[in-house]
């Protein structure tokens, strides 16, 4: 069920996107069901009509009204909004919305194409692909890849208040995604000539956005990453159970820092805020108290921060351990993975199908 309603959200996944929740064997049993099929330009797989018909009677039409074009552009595109869709879903985050107003809820996840057709854009220009809702912050989230071009950003701010307007206490941040934090701020690192004073490349708009701005990777480490995000005060929280009986508050004039330990600043980096990570630094340089203490996941570390902070000097840095995940969420840390059960629809209703033996090899030619 979950790939059929995944593959109904994306449009367009790679196979290899699902096998983390599903076998060759059952997707090529739902696609002998006539539920879903291969693109073979783009080797991804795509709901079929048919498939469509049953979640559309499985979960009692709620299911985005999304049309499907086959140009190389778009395709691309909602293959890259799946790598964010897996990483969110995998996180245990609710991807599963069909309006903005479900952001109201937290752990959500909604992505802009629901509610982009033609004669009806409420997004206008914006080229925000998701707005996720993690803890008590709205974020726009943006997929970052290379030569991704410019965006229109007082567009992109309007679009995102309209679409958050959830009180006047409302946090804001943005969420740069990609395939990994390397490719991320490769992108963010390139500058040319300013050619136009309202289309403004994303490394510009990272250095100037007022809101914070996290970089998130579209794999296992990113999904852990949201789900520390997606709780409340993460970073006290963090700070205080990493630090135990050392914890002591930091000072209210430096507020990128999460805590004093030994007469230093300590800074959560797990949530991949590096521009706040940034003024920490300069903030203990300026008071002589440096390296800082970072905190972080172990591949985090290993992808960006070793070596932006550890190398130079920067930084200690200090693994977020599954001990203190543990606690932090209030069971063993794992990524979500879909029950082995029966489906069951609103009204309690089951969604079963039996066992189809795809290859039955003591009975001689291949069954289906």
């Amino acid at each position: 069920m979950d790939v059929l309603r995944l593959l109904c959200w994306c449009q367009n996944v790679r196979p290899d996107d699902l096998s983390s929740i599903s076998t060759e064997t059952e997707r090529e049993n739902l696609i002998t069901l006539g539920l879903i099929k291969r693109h073979q330009r783009s080797d991804t797989l795509l709901l079929t009509n048919s498939g469509r018909a049953f979640l559309q009677a499985a979960l009692e039409g709620d299911v985005p009204n999304l049309t499907l074009s086959y140009h190389d552009a778009a395709i691309e595109r909602r293959v890259r909004l799946s790598a964010l869709m897996m990483t969110a879903y995998h996180a245990g985050i609710n991807v599963f919305t069909i309006t903005a107003n479900s952001l109201a809820e937290p752990s959500t996840l909604f992505i802009t194409a629901i509610t982009r057709s033609r004669g009806h854009n409420p997004w206008g220009s914006a080229r925000v692909g998701a707005i996720a809702h993690l803890g008590s912050t709205y974020y726009a989230v943006h997929y970052i890849y290379s030569g991704i071009g410019r965006m229109a950003v007082n567009d992109e701010l309007a679009a995102f208040h309209n679409h958050t307007n959830f009180g006047k206490d409302t946090q804001r941040a943005f969420l740069f995604a990609g395939a990994s934090y390397a490719d991320i701020i490769e992108e963010l690192k390139v500058r040319d000539e300013k050619r136009d004073t309202k289309l403004i490349r994303y490394s510009e708009a990272y250095r100037g956005l007022h809101y914070p701005v996290h970089l998130l990777s579209c794999d296992e480490t990113g999904a852990r990453q949201l789900q520390i995000m997606a709780v409340p005060d993460y970073r006290v929280k963090l700070a205080k159970l990493m630090l135990r009986s050392a914890y002591r508050p930091p000072p209210e004039d430096a507020p990128a820092w999460d805590a004093t330990y030994q007469n230093r600043p300590f800074v959560i980096g797990a949530d991949m805020n590096l521009r706040r990570i940034d003024a920490a630094i300069a903030s203990a340089k300026k008071r002589g108290c440096l390296p800082i203490s970072l905190a972080a996941l172990d591949a985090q570390g290993d992808a960006v921060l070793l070596r932006r902070y550890k190398d130079t000097g920067y930084a200690v840095i200090y693994k977020v351990t599954e001990s203190v995940l543990t606690e932090l969420f209030g069971h063993p840390p794992s990524l979500y993975l879909p029950p082995c059960t029966q489906y069951l629809t609103k009204k309690g209703d089951v969604v079963d199908a039996p066992l189809i033996q795809v290859d039955r090899k003591d009975r001689g030619s291949p069954r289906k």
